[in-house]
């Protein structure tokens, strides 16, 4: 087991695919020159990003996040290049020969991505701080309904920055407010449940210390004086 990171709370995939963000092209036809020697090919829509929720781009034969084909053949791929689309094979095709690439794009790039997983995770963490102890979690220990506030959360967060924070997007598949709202209950039931309902995530802030009693207390009973009557020791008293 390794120490809990981003990916644990939520793949950038799972995010993207929550804002649905995530668009699969298939069997589409590469741009490039198949004459025998050109090895570098090219998509049609970018970013090219993950399909296998690990948050890398792997290339493979068949496995890969890009899967070419040379002539109904799968071929291996080298090297790919997520801002541009560039797709480099392992081996150039023959002249002639038709090139088929199948993947997955985005209109956002991994970065930004990363940036509302981000946030999302800190807020998570800022309302959990001091009722439960993340802070010894491992990557097989955040909790399913945590991975799920993170992943809402965060496309909550596309949602509203791509629509624009004025658009008429309520009760529709883009309502990002909504996305929020739903992330922000899920981490409260998931607050009561581990704390018995006794939690609660406001902070409590003081600056005296008082022992309850509204008036001092005379802790010399022995005798009444002038500034003590039996009245006041009735109020002061233990």
């Amino acid at each position: 087991m390794a120490v809990v990171s981003e990916k644990d709370y939520s793949s950038l995939q799972d995010i993207r695919e929550e804002a649905g963000h995530q668009h699969l092209n298939k069997l589409e036809a590469l741009s490039g020159l198949a004459n025998g020697s050109n090895t570098n090919y090219y998509v049609k829509r970018t970013y090219v990003v993950d399909s296998n929720y690990d948050d890398v781009l792997n290339v493979d034969t068949s496995s890969g996040d890009v899967v070419v084909y040379v002539n109904d053949n799968a071929v291996e791929v080298s090297a790919i290049d997520a801002n541009t689309g560039k797709i480099s094979l392992k081996d150039a095709p023959a002249n002639g020969a038709t090139v088929l690439g199948t993947y997955y794009h985005s209109s956002i790039n991994d970065t930004k991505v990363a940036k509302y997983r981000k946030e999302a995770i800190s807020y998570v963490q800022r309302k959990i701080n001091g009722i439960i102890d993340f802070g010894a979690w491992t990557d097989v220990d955040v909790p399913p309904i945590v991975q799920t506030v993170v992943r809402i959360y965060a496309a909550g967060l596309i949602l509203i920055r791509d629509q624009g924070l004025n658009a008429d997007t309520e009760n529709t598949s883009k309502d990002g407010y909504k996305r929020l709202s739903t992330a922000k209950s899920l981490l409260q039931e998931y607050i009561d449940e581990e704390s018995g309902g006794n939690a609660s995530t406001a902070r409590v802030r003081t600056s005296a210390r008082s022992d309850g009693n509204i008036f001092p207390r005379n802790r010399d009973l022995s005798t009444f004086n002038e500034s003590v009557n039996s009245t006041e020791h009735f109020m002061r008293g233990d």
